[in-house]
């Protein structure tokens, strides 16, 4: 036997030995009878347990041979699989002068048996694993329906061994249920960053604390705090010690500003800032102040606990590295970049956003030994219509490697008809930066669709590349008809009906192709329900958007795999749609929109005419508009653009999630025949506040919702404007529109979102 050993670090993880002994085979199971036996250590770890239990299991549905578990005892004639280290100090050894990390792993096949370990119980049971994806077993998706077992009367394995340390010491994929055992046949684990959205005090904050809150204008508010406050520090040192105290393993403790803006202006808290202007975010940086306040808390808990940790969440406006101050290595950031697309990869040129996300990664990687990541891997704000991000996963995952990154957190939803193949990917590569994705995509589509592979296979690298081409960074479904015009959505669909003839009625085909071919079909429902709008056709867009509700529902009460229960919670599922996204959404940004102009248009009112979808648009950073009269009627000058309403968003027309004012304004003609009638202007939505004239003259603001609205006013919430006594029937009318959006969401939208008609009662 000639064995070959190569180390590629515990960094870089992937396959970290290996031995191969040609083609020859070692039989677990000859013509359905088992000839191996799995051994236990005399006192096993319930992880080694596991390990003896899925293995015993997966070769008996392979097989139908059952083999036999024993602890700590031989196995006669049978061949040894043994379960742990403990009996292979010599394997134990190798593998730990290549990784220190715990979930190394490694599985040696000879003649004389089987050995499967790690450096830890959750090892031993990732080598059970490896074995059994030797042997063709697959886990694409959670439960039944996702997993891949092939049946044969024979199970053979090649002699030889493979030694595997993974790539990233944490792999977490957050919202997936870590109990689902899905979650751990991907070999997902280890440690879990802690960030946080607050700094916790002892005591609390309470009567009498006004001082450490932050100073917004003239008064103390109680959403961020006043970093510059010494009894603010004092207090979360305190909290800090006794946490540390209560928990001395634990390596680090989560801290960081409240989530949103608001932060303290107060000369102390200012005179710690970088002095540097965040254009993502529109405000001014803040890493610099936490930076500060962070190396005052490790500098007075060290003496107590050395070596202790504080992780944050480098997000919103405090992205940027700092300028200022000099953080101290024991700090540890989270890169969670909300305010950059995330749609593309770092090095994809149809996103030069994305690319400064590079930037940062490697700027902080720079100064600091230890970063996670906490971004995300699904549409933020979309009811989990067809999304795929498996073209920025290959990618940003192998940059993240490259810049030191140590591990993931990232942000997802369990939608797995709908994000299923990137969670896969992302786990993968996760687990082996180096693992070839091509080849892992063309074995699922093979393995996972049978006889419906091919054109499953194209629909899925259809929906990856549509979001990988398309020019548009905006969270939420609002740029779903960019991604999907009709020409690549009717080829989509060609796709999905070719897949189901092919698949036919045989399981599991039928079921895998049906989870994808019903998500295309809320896609489908939806990109009909914005045409109708647009022609202010309610009638239709609310019969396809009640088909939406009603097939959305049904996926999501259609779970694939359920978990126990840990500490009294729920049990886990992992749903075809995750229910609170597929539903939730649809009614808090669609629902208001339909059902309005449903109610004015079919009901009690009828349309007089539709605004079009293209206005003339100016920014206002400076909120000089009003000074300007440029809400005054008539055609006015000024170098206006041409922007899309209903059909883009600001953030997929170069504006690259703009906060401040900015003005619309466009001429209809109304027709005679509305003389003497009651007339309503209706907006269907705006992002986030709307100021509206009609000829020079004021109707109002969003904030003051016409009666019978649903909901309440707000953004992306439908109101109404009395237009009669400021509309001239038979001539053209000047409308002018100022929004105003200031605070941060998960869309990247702004301005007019929806259609704008006017209507009047019947």
């Amino acid at each position: 036997m000639s064995e070959r050993c190569f180390a590629l670090g515990a960094s870089l993880g992937a396959m970290i030995m290996t031995a191969t002994v040609g083609a020859e085979q070692l039989d677990l199971v000859r013509d359905g009878q088992p000839r191996a036996a799995i051994v236990l250590p005399s006192q096993p770890e319930a992880d080694e347990q596991l390990a003896a239990e899925e293995l015993q299991q997966y070769v008996e549905t392979i097989s139908g041979a059952r083999m036999s578990i024993v602890t700590g005892a031989g196995v006669g004639d049978a061949l040894p699989i043994r379960i742990g280290l403990a009996s292979a100090p010599d394997l134990a050894s190798v593998l730990g002068r290549e990784t220190a990390l715990p979930d190394a792993c490694v599985v040696d096949v000879s003649k004389a048996g089987i050995t499967l370990g790690g450096l830890s119980p959750q090892g031993t049971l990732f080598a059970a694993y490896e074995l059994l994806e030797k042997l063709g077993v697959r886990w694409y998706l959670p439960g039944e329906l996702g997993t891949v077992i092939p049946s044969r009367r024979t199970v053979s394995v090649e002699l030889g061994r493979t030694g595997r340390g993974p790539s990233f010491a944490s792999r977490h994929l957050q919202a997936v249920p870590a109990t689902l055992p899905w979650y751990r046949h991907q070999r997902l684990g280890g440690p879990v960053f802690p960030s946080s959205h607050n700094i916790r005090l002892k005591p609390r904050i309470g009567d009498g604390d006004e001082a450490l809150l932050a100073l917004v204008g003239d008064k103390r508010r109680g959403h961020q705090l006043c970093i510059s406050n010494p009894t603010l520090l004092d207090r979360a040192v305190a909290y800090a010690l006794d946490y540390f105290t209560k928990h001395p393993d634990a390596p680090w403790i989560g801290m960081g500003p409240a989530d949103g803006a608001g932060f303290c202006e107060c000369p102390g808290c200012r005179e710690l800032d970088g002095g540097e202007w965040d254009a993502f975010s529109a405000e001014p940086s803040m890493t610099d102040r936490y930076i500060w306040f962070f190396n005052q808390v490790l500098a007075r808990i060290h003496p107590t606990f050395p070596g202790k940790k504080i992780g944050f969440y480098c997000y919103h406006t405090y992205q940027l590295p700092p300028r200022k101050w000099t953080p101290d290595p024991h700090i540890v950031p989270a890169f969670a970049p909300i305010t950059l697309c995330r749609i593309h990869g770092m090095s994809n040129p149809v996103c030069p956003d994305r690319s400064f996300y590079k930037t940062l990664m490697v700027e902080w990687g720079k100064i600091l030994p230890e970063t996670y990541e906490r971004g995300y891997y699904f549409n933020l704000a979309c009811p989990q219509f067809p999304f795929s991000k498996i073209h920025a996963v290959r990618d940003e995952t192998r940059v993240a490697h490259d810049a030191g990154v140590k591990g993931w957190r990232v942000e997802c939803i369990s939608s797995w008809a709908c994000t299923g193949p990137t969670l896969y990917v992302a786990a993968r590569l996760m687990w082996d930066v180096h693992a070839d994705v091509d080849a892992l995509l063309a074995e699922f589509y093979e393995l996972f669709f049978g006889p419906a592979a091919k054109p499953m296979g194209e629909y899925l690298e259809l929906v990856d590349h549509a979001f990988r081409d398309t020019d548009c960074h905006t969270g939420g479904s609002f740029c779903m008809p960019q991604v999907f015009p009709p020409k690549r959505l009717a080829l989509a669909e060609a796709l999905i009906r070719k897949a189901v003839t092919l698949a036919g009625e045989a399981a599991p085909w039928q079921a895998r192709v049906a989870m994808f071919r019903d998500n295309h079909e809320r896609l489908s429902l939806f990109l009909r329900m914005l045409e109708a709008e647009k022609r202010a056709d309610f009638a239709a867009a609310k019969a396809a958007h009640d088909q939406i509700v009603e097939l959305s529902q049904t996926m999501a009460d259609t779970v694939l795999a359920t978990a126990a229960p840990v500490r009294g919670k729920r049990k886990a599922t992992a749903p075809l749609l995750y229910g609170r996204a597929a539903t939730g959404y649809v009614k808090r940004f669609w629902t208001p929109t339909v059902e309005s102009g449903h109610e004015r248009t079919a009901e009690r009112g009828q349309l007089v005419t539709v605004l079009p979808d293209e206005w003339d648009f100016q920014i206002d950073p400076k909120d000089l508009g009003e000074q300007l009269t440029w809400q005054r009627d008539g055609t006015i000058g000024g170098n206006w653009r041409a922007i899309r309403t209903l059909s883009a968003s600001w953030s997929d027309q170069g504006l690259h999630y703009y906060k401040g004012h900015a003005w619309y304004r466009t001429t209809v003609t109304l027709p005679e025949s509305t003389a003497g009638r009651k007339l309503f202007l209706w907006f269907g939505g705006v992002d986030e506040k709307a100021k509206v004239w009609l000829n020079g003259t004021l109707l109002g603001t969003s904030a003051d919702p016409g009666e019978g609205l649903p909901g309440v006013a707000g953004a992306f919430r439908p109101f109404d404007m009395d237009a009669t006594e400021a509309a001239r029937p038979g001539a053209e009318n000047t409308i002018a529109v100022k929004i105003t959006n200031l605070q941060l969401n998960e869309v990247g939208t702004g301005g007019i979102v929806a259609p704008v008609m006017f209507w009047t009662p019947r």
